[in-house]
């Protein structure tokens, strides 16, 4: 009995600490993003529309980007933005920007399985800069 009420605990406790993306997203993203997701005219592209097709086909490029942050002129809708994504590495770690990552798919209204800690990982692992998750957005918008 004193087993069964100790797993309870232990597995409650590990759920109330997983992360929260639409907090994390709230916190970190909404600012620029807005909470939508929609954007923010001349500082923050939508994380939404038919460009995301091709970008969310390849699951490492928003950990890319989460990871490493994205800055340099891109083109949004018809729109041109030039500014500065920050890197979150720093200050999420990968299960956190796993739920970061899996919130905003959902804010696209992309179904697919939930981004995991390990995709992020692998993100971090592989290095990368802004300039570069630039260019790794141009190729697959070709």
């Amino acid at each position: 009995m004193k087993l069964v009420v100790a797993l309870l605990l232990l597995t409650s406790g590990l759920a109330q600490a997983a992360p929260e993306g639409s907090a994390l997203y709230a916190q970190h993203c909404a600012t620029c993003h807005q909470a939508d997701g929609s954007g923010t005219v001349g500082l923050a592209p939508s994380l939404k529309g038919e460009h995301w097709a091709r970008l969310g086909a390849d699951r490492s490029y928003m950990a890319g980007v989460l990871q490493h942050g994205l800055s340099g002129p891109i083109m949004v809708n018809g729109q041109r933005f030039i500014g500065s994504m920050p890197a979150f590495a720093g200050q999420l770690d990968d299960a956190q920007l796993a739920a970061v990552a899996t919130h905003v798919m959902s804010l696209q209204g992309r179904p697919g399985e939930a981004y995991t800690a390990a995709e992020l990982k692998a993100a971090r692992d592989a290095g990368g800069s802004p300039p570069q998750s630039r260019e790794r957005r141009t190729q697959l918008l070709k």
